[in-house]
């Protein structure tokens, strides 16, 4: 799929994304998460078996929003469908690295990561695949 430039790039930023999806509850719920955008899809680590993981088990649509604070707002929304695939711990360990060091400054990262391997959090856990059909990008006031 073709990915217009602002929307490749403004998914690339370090900007927290709103991932949409159907819950169990058959409620909309939208959670702020981390994300990585590689290859043309979004990936989000998850504990295992969360209930955002199993609830897009039971329904794979999903959409993830990102849009900057400032005026004037570049809006970027991509839509798909998310498949699951358990994430062992090495690289899982690896992924949460790899995404901290996206989000925070160095010393902010490590230390994310140390309190995350202290505190219980490794093992195994979901990777969610959001595989894009479609994309939007929206540049409002200019």
């Amino acid at each position: 799929m073709e990915i217009e430039p602002r929307a490749r790039e403004l998914l690339s930023r370090p900007i927290v994304g709103q991932l949409g999806y159907l819950g169990l509850d058959g409620e909309p719920k939208v959670n702020p998460t981390w994300f990585r955008f590689v290859d043309g899809e979004i990936q989000v680590a998850s504990p295992p078996n969360a209930f955002k993981s199993r609830s897009l088990r039971r329904d794979p649509r999903a959409v993830l929003t990102v849009s900057t604070v400032d005026y004037p707002y570049q809006i970027a929304s991509a839509t798909g469908q998310v498949s699951i695939e358990v994430l062992e711990e090495e690289p899982r360990i690896a992924f949460v690295r790899d995404i901290a060091n996206h989000y925070l400054h160095l010393a902010e990262a490590e230390h994310y990561l140390e309190k995350w391997l202290k505190g219980g959090s490794p093992g195994p856990g979901d990777l969610l695949r959001l595989h894009i059909t479609r994309i939007r990008f929206t540049a409002t006031g200019r």
